[in-house]
């Protein structure tokens, strides 16, 4: 019995200790969740929204949008499979920063953001290609006579590491027999196809950085006489 009488004003002791720090710890949770929630909502209220496409209007994804202030990122997001994105504000004005690899960087100066208003930037924000990160296919087309074959169609492929194709563009060849194909990303090797009369010829090219390639194809053909 004694020692049971010992033992009993100890665990009071410790119990009454425990229960006033578990009243401190749930008052400064309960504090910080007052703090954060409201802030939260406040951030949540007012921002920015838009679309980002390119200059043909094709959704343009994975567009890093920034807000700037004096040249500081204050916080951005990325564009969707569709181009859309949502960026959340405080008050204030900002520069707002596109950023996508392939184009230049887009920025629309003194966004003005008030307070509980998404401010819409609109759907056709337009990014344009950067030409230093696109390859370019430049060529001629001649007969067995070396001479140009004008009008003929001329078909970019993609040649992918399976050895498979899929077809990216097809252009014809002006008065002197020259082709282009411009606004290409992300393609390591292309077969191009030239045709006349029934009769093709193709050439495969390794484009794996972003640079001028130029190529001459030549078609088993006769030179065409002009009808008199």
């Amino acid at each position: 019995m004694t020692s049971s009488m010992m033992l009993l004003p100890n665990f009071d002791a410790k119990g009454r200790i425990v229960h006033k720090m578990l009243k401190r710890k749930v008052f400064f949770i309960i504090l910080a969740i007052g703090l954060v929630f409201p802030l939260a909502a406040f951030a949540q209220s007012s921002g920015v929204k838009g679309r980002v496409r390119d200059i043909d209007y094709k959704s343009i994804p994975n567009v890093e949008v920034s807000a700037r202030v004096d040249g500081k990122v204050v916080r951005s997001t990325k564009s969707d499979s569709k181009g859309r994105f949502t960026l959340a504000l405080e008050p204030g004005t900002y520069n707002i920063a596109f950023d996508a690899k392939g184009y230049g960087t887009g920025v629309k100066y003194d966004v003005k953001v008030k307070e509980n208003d998404f401010r819409d930037l609109g759907s056709n924000l337009l990014m344009t290609r950067d030409q230093g990160a696109l390859v370019l296919v430049k060529g001629i087309v001649f007969d067995n006579a070396n001479l140009s074959v004008r009008q003929a169609p001329v078909d970019l492929y993609e040649v992918r590491s399976d050895g498979s194709t899929r077809k990216l563009q097809t252009v014809y060849t002006n008065a002197a027999g020259e082709f282009e194909f411009n606004g290409l990303m992300n393609v390591a090797k292309v077969r191009v196809t030239a045709s006349a009369r029934g009769v093709s010829a193709s050439k495969d090219l390794d484009t794996d950085s972003p640079q001028v390639y130029r190529t001459v194809i030549k078609l088993p053909l006769e030179h065409e006489k002009p009808d008199h």
